[in-house]
């Protein structure tokens, strides 16, 4: 499992996952880290990962839900929403998390208890989205074992795999945004603090897709 997205400006955080197992065949040759790939060579990529791995699968986070939950509870709640979309017979054992801190696994009860009396997602299950009040389902969280990976996007296929996954997948929604928002240049920073973006952003103040509560600049304005 790999995140993209957790430091840009605007758009969604997206989390994807690659399900492998022991019989799992050989990796394909050109796979790695979707930040050293070239676009073009990402979306190539894409085919053969979803024939290398059993399956694979993305879910996101909105803006809203970043401003609302703070970035954490909104990587588990795109990560949740990821392996809730698996089949149930190809639910992990165990879930291989890029980087160091395990965001998937949620915190001891009663560790944040205003965030609980708040109604937060660090609060336990996760809500399916703050955009949508009348939204019944109820995402459970992971309850599963977890094992970061230091540099796992370099060092474990299967991370590499989720991460390319994720990386088109949230490119192509931001270059389909783009029109909406031109002036912000979507389409080619795909959401990240450019300093074109940034200018544009001082220029025309914040749309709805920008992360209100990141320092976009606007302080006093």
């Amino acid at each position: 499992m790999d995140e993209v997205g957790r430091g840009a400006l605007a758009g969604p955080v997206t989390v994807g996952v690659a399900v492998v197992d022991r019989a799992v065949g050989v990796v394909p040759v050109t796979l790695r880290d979707s930040k050293l790939l070239r676009p073009s060579e990402r979306v190539t990529l894409v085919p053969e990962v979803e024939s290398w791995a059993l399956e694979v699968r993305t879910g996101t986070a909105s803006p809203a839900e970043i401003d609302a939950f703070g970035i954490v509870a909104a990587l588990r709640l795109a990560g949740s929403r990821a392996l809730a979309a698996l089949p149930r017979e190809l639910r992990p054992d165990l879930v291989l998390l890029d980087g160091v801190h395990d965001w998937l696994t949620p915190p001891p009860a009663g560790l944040f208890p205003d965030d609980a009396a708040a109604g937060t997602a660090d609060a336990g299950s996760l809500p399916s989205s703050v955009a949508d009040e009348d939204a019944e389902e109820v995402l459970a969280p992971w309850d599963g074992p977890v094992r970061t990976v230091v540099k796992g996007d370099l060092r474990c296929a299967s991370i590499a795999a989720a991460s390319v996954v994720a990386k088109v997948d949230r490119d192509a929604l931001m270059t389909g945004l783009h029109d909406r928002h031109p002036a912000y240049g979507w389409a080619g920073n795909k959401g990240y603090g450019s300093a074109a973006h940034r200018a544009a952003i001082l220029e025309r103040g914040a749309t709805d897709l920008h992360r209100r509560s990141w320092n976009l600049g606007l302080a006093g304005r």
